[in-house]
């Protein structure tokens, strides 16, 4: 299994995808009744999607906290990233629903954010040197 050693940028962009991860758990659990009337968006779908953050969220910050981590670890996040992205647009497109303009205005917004996000953790996953190499290197 290919492992990589944690970087400052890699460390850097997952505690900031865990951050925001979190924080959009707690508006969808709080306020999941108000954001259901600007939005249109169901408040029972923005609460279970809050619920199924926080247990992302620690992943994200346990990852962030490591040392070294599979990059089949990193590339799930990334995969999982990109499906999030790919819901977001079909939602503003109306496929779980009918957005108003603040809920497309919001899965827009979802969107492009976590899109910027995967791209950050993607270039970090590429700069991070493989365990086995820096460990040959320490060695040599």
């Amino acid at each position: 299994m290919s492992r990589l050693t944690m970087t400052p940028f890699l460390r850097n962009v997952l505690r900031v995808d865990a951050v925001l991860s979190g924080l959009t758990a707690l508006a969808l659990i709080a306020d999941a009744e108000p954001l259901a009337a600007w939005t249109g968006l169901p408040s029972a779908v923005m609460t279970v999607l809050g619920v199924a953050l926080l247990p992302w969220t620690a992943l994200l910050a346990w990852l962030a906290a490591r040392p070294v981590v599979a990059s089949a670890a990193v590339g799930a996040v990334l995969a999982l990233n990109f499906v999030w992205v790919l819901d977001c647009t079909m939602a503003a497109f109306g496929a779980f629903g009918s957005p108003l303009g603040l809920g497309v205005a919001m899965l827009v917004v979802q969107a492009v954010g976590t899109c910027v996000i995967a791209e950050l953790e993607w270039m970090a996953m590429k700069r991070a040197p493989r365990a086995s190499e820096l460990h040959g290197a320490l060695a040599g």
